[in-house]
């Protein structure tokens, strides 16, 4: 059996299109593409061995592509958490601070809810039952009843694991996962044979269950500047600040209402605020955004432009080879308007610019 390389590190996915879902597109068996070498992979047309850099490489061009997509439609193709006060690592576009306005227009469409991300522990560390293939995590107690909610990660690590099937009956939280996607992370970067799916010990033995949910004490934040006016509180150098309740006016084009408001026992009130009388200049936003169910159509999209943004055929695998070849087509005759596509000129960056043209949110409308 080839020597094990150690010490190798997963980085979380950022894209909808996952990559158990990716291997599926591109007619992968799953154990070939996540570095394990597997009998039963044999009857497949496609079954080269991939390495961690190409998995790497399409991991980080579909979250690329995604994002591109998003900036264009004017929502989130999965759902994402929005704040009004950035962490040091929040990336700009999750960041959602504005001049306030009644109604606010959020700077993401499709919004799902108002508050922020929470996260509460199901069982950390929950061994994993490798007898048959898929593996079975639990069961599990738990009181989430909402499945959407329950994400599960490599132990001690924010890299999700993909189920292919998660269920509860009776507070009881059953989880199906296949082998091949809980590669250990120290393994991550396999050899060129494969890892060896009969080894157990090359697989996650437990892996960490939480709930993901809204935490819905933190709608917005109200900002008054401390300028000299009859209307403001003081002339410090310091801002005032209020809590604020976001009421969803139109969830698709993102109109929300946003009112002082206290949060106490589960529920908000409206409360004006005692200090300054006249509107707040600044509203920091806090929600969930973005398309809950990813059609086939915006699918093809993000891996189209994926494939389009690659420069370099991601693996041996010759329908791998064939789909990042035709996405990567350029015409050697151009319309003007295509030769001006601002995704490029390739097939892939075509098809996924007019996708994002009939998908595009029309925001200008009379409030």
């Amino acid at each position: 059996m080839p020597v094990v390389p150690s010490g190798s590190t997963l980085t979380p996915e950022e894209s909808a299109v996952t990559l158990p879902r990716y291997a599926q597109i591109i007619q992968s068996p799953e154990c070939a593409f996540f570095g394990v070498h597997c009998d039963a992979d044999a009857d497949y047309e496609c079954r080269d061995i991939w390495m961690k850099h190409y998995r790497d490489e399409i991991q980080r061009y579909l979250a690329e592509a995604q994002q591109e997509i998003e900036a264009e439609v004017g929502y989130f193709l999965m759902p994402r958490w929005v704040v009004g006060v950035p962490a040091s690592s929040t990336p700009e576009y999750l960041v959602d601070a504005q001049q306030y306005g009644f109604p606010t227009v959020a700077r993401w469409g499709y919004i799902i809810e108002a508050g922020i991300q929470a996260i509460a522990n199901i069982r950390l560390a929950a061994a994993v039952d490798h007898t048959a293939d898929p593996a079975i995590v639990g069961p599990l107690v738990t009181t989430v009843t909402d499945i959407s909610e329950v994400k599960v990660y490599h132990p001690g690590t924010t890299v999700e694991i993909h189920p292919s099937a998660m269920t509860i009956a009776a507070g009881q939280l059953t989880i199906t996962i296949p082998r091949c996607r809980m590669v250990l992370a120290s393994l991550a970067d396999n050899p060129p044979g494969g890892l060896d799916y009969t080894v157990i010990a090359n697989f996650e033995a437990t892996v960490d269950v939480v709930r993901e949910y809204c935490d819905p004490s933190t709608n917005a934040t109200l900002v008054w500047p401390h300028n000299c006016s009859s209307s403001l509180c003081s002339c410090t150098c310091s801002e005032y600040t209020q809590d604020g309740c976001i009421y969803i006016r139109d969830a698709r084009i993102g109109i929300l209402d946003v009112l002082p408001a206290v949060y106490s026992g589960g529920t908000w009130s409206t409360q004006i605020t005692a200090c300054c009388t006249g509107e707040p200049q600044i509203v920091r936003l806090n929600y969930r955004a973005g398309a809950e169910t990813l059609t086939r159509q915006q699918e093809d999209a993000i891996v189209r432009l994926a494939h389009a943004k690659m420069p370099t055929e991601p693996c041996g695998c010759e329908i791998a080879q064939r789909l990042w070849a035709r996405d990567r087509e350029i015409p050697k005759a151009l319309t003007r308007e295509r030769a001006n596509c601002p995704f490029g000129m390739s097939d892939g960056a075509w098809a996924a610019w007019r996708f994002a043209q009939t998908f595009k949110l029309v925001e200008g409308m009379v409030l």
